[in-house]
């Protein structure tokens, strides 16, 4: 599935706060997303990336599935008055995105995107 992760660190005092979003493998491509409400991103999988995902604004709903399992999951992501939602997709797993609220977030991949020989597949390859 996903795994939903935690700030590593928070700190905040009369200045401002910060959090750290991640401090574990190496990413080389950082992306921002800007999706509409109602429309649709992702409907593939990747073989050899993980991606990382910051929600900053909005609520997406997530449709998920193992590559070589027919069992979907779904998972509601969104930013709160609380907390962001940060989490991993890891290799071979399915996702497909669908906006339930103008969103906002930041993306990372462990491969960058090569347009010669991209990371994305369809489950009925």
């Amino acid at each position: 599935m996903i795994k939903i992760i935690n700030s590593y660190f928070e700190s905040s005092d009369d200045r401002g706060s910060m959090f750290g979003i991640i401090n574990q493998f190496k990413w080389e491509e950082v992306n921002y997303f800007f999706s509409k409400k109602n429309s649709t991103r992702g409907g593939h999988y990747h073989k050899d990336t993980k991606e990382l995902f910051f929600i900053q604004e909005g609520k997406i709903e997530i449709s998920l599935q193992k590559i070589n399992n027919n069992k979907r999951v779904g998972k509601i992501v969104k930013k709160n008055v609380i907390k962001n939602d940060i989490f991993i997709i890891e290799e071979n797993m399915y996702h497909e995105f669908f906006i339930q609220e103008d969103s906002k977030w930041i993306n990372a991949l462990t491969k960058k995107h090569d347009i010669n020989s991209p990371d994305f597949h369809n489950i009925k390859e």
